[in-house]
């Protein structure tokens, strides 16, 4: 299928040349880019700011909650932005949309960026907070036996980590993972097509691409550890069932159709929806209001809710 001509106006920036302003500067006008306007986005009940204390650093979360005094499920989001780029405002439209449609709890976790935190500090961050969540459920009033992890882009790639490691460590369950144009494979092993076919035009490039795994990186070696590229992991076993959701005109398209793969092979309920037309970061482009956006978001509330109600 064509590139939706609703990105047209938008590509035209060349974004690879804001990668020479220095991280600080690039980040500044990543905001300014991807936050929505919060007076168009969803309603919820409440919304608090609190910090969890991680052997990483002091972390940030937003905790949304829908009406009523019910203990709800709870999807812990995690935002995108390559590891260098993005905050906590990044993902707000998608946590309220979340919480309002599910009728779920939503966490969102600030992550300490890179530089200065490199891999494996953000993984081992985020995981440690969704551990706190499931340890102070009661206190959350949440359900701890109804937990979802989910994130775009790198906040994929973390939540895709995650339930590797609760399998492993056997420290709490999940019920489901959602997992939005993640990169699950940091140095590309598989040489896949999309890499090639995708590499240039579509806002994430190649190059834009190795400017974050040069900052999320202290050695490319690093990209072969499981922890880092997911799809590299020797064992898909008693993962949680899982939703991937990935764009035609992405270079990382096929690393999440190999992932679904890897999952449904080793008998992971895995549901895989490749939106035609659609480049990388579509679901935050909210001033497009982008057809591809909107569905993507029921789909995850459906999905996220069938997941919650079994």
């Amino acid at each position: 299928m064509s590139l939706n001509p609703k990105y047209e106006e938008f590509l035209k920036h060349d974004f690879d040349s804001m990668f020479s302003l220095g991280v600080d500067k690039i980040r500044a006008i990543y905001a300014q880019m991807m936050n929505g306007e919060k007076e168009k986005s969803a309603k919820v009940d409440s919304i608090e700011d609190r910090t969890v204390k991680t052997s990483i650093r002091d972390t940030l979360i937003r905790i949304y909650r829908p009406k009523g005094e019910d203990v709800n499920p709870v999807v812990i989001w995690m935002h995108g932005g390559g590891f260098v780029l993005g905050d906590i405002e990044h993902g707000d439209a998608t946590c309220r949309e979340l919480c309002s449609r599910v009728g779920c709890t939503v966490i969102s976790i600030e992550y300490g960026l890179c530089p200065p935190y490199k891999f494996p500090q953000p993984e081992n961050e985020c995981y440690e907070v969704v551990r706190w969540i499931y340890q102070n459920a009661k206190e959350l009033k949440i359900d701890p036996n109804r937990i979802c992890v989910a994130g775009d882009s790198a906040g994929g790639t973390l939540a895709a980590v995650i339930p590797h490691l609760s399998r492993d460590r056997k420290e709490f369950p999940l019920v489901y993972q959602v997992l939005v144009y993640g990169c699950f494979d940091w140095n590309n092993m598989g040489k896949r097509k999309s890499r090639i076919e995708n590499g240039e035009g579509y806002r994430l490039t190649s190059y834009s691409h190795e400017w974050h795994n040069f900052h999320h990186l202290k050695d490319r070696s690093e990209g072969l550890d499981p922890m880092c590229s997911p799809l590299l992991s020797k064992n898909f076993n008693d993962l949680p069932p899982a939703l991937i959701i990935t764009a035609e005109y992405d270079l990382l398209r096929d690393e999440s159709i190999d992932y679904a793969k890897a999952l449904t092979d080793a008998g992971v309920p895995a549901y895989l929806k490749n939106y035609e037309g659609a480049i990388h970061g579509f679901l935050s482009f909210r001033q497009l209001d982008l057809d591809e956006a909107k569905d993507a978001m029921t789909l995850m509330c459906d999905k996220i809710q069938q997941a919650f109600n079994k």
